[in-house]
């Protein structure tokens, strides 16, 4: 078993799926077509930012939950 630390997300790219941000944003396209009608105005406005916060690892994100409602609230 991993022992995850907070640090680099480039230290996580091995938990990565996607072969690229392309990829990933595809999947994300697709997901949301099909889920999208099941989430609420806010909880769309939080899994978009918590996807930005995917990007640099496609699909990875270590981002704190302060952080992530920070930019959500700007």
């Amino acid at each position: 078993m991993d022992i995850l630390f907070i640090g680099d997300i480039l230290n996580f790219k091995k938990y990565s799926q996607f072969q690229s941000v392309k990829d990933f944003n595809n999947q994300i396209e697709q997901w949301m077509v099909e889920y999208k009608h099941l989430f609420t105005k806010s909880e769309l406005l939080a899994l978009k930012r918590l996807i930005r916060f995917s990007a640099k690892v496609p699909g990875v994100c270590n981002a704190k939950i302060n952080t992530i409602l920070e930019s959500i609230t700007e």
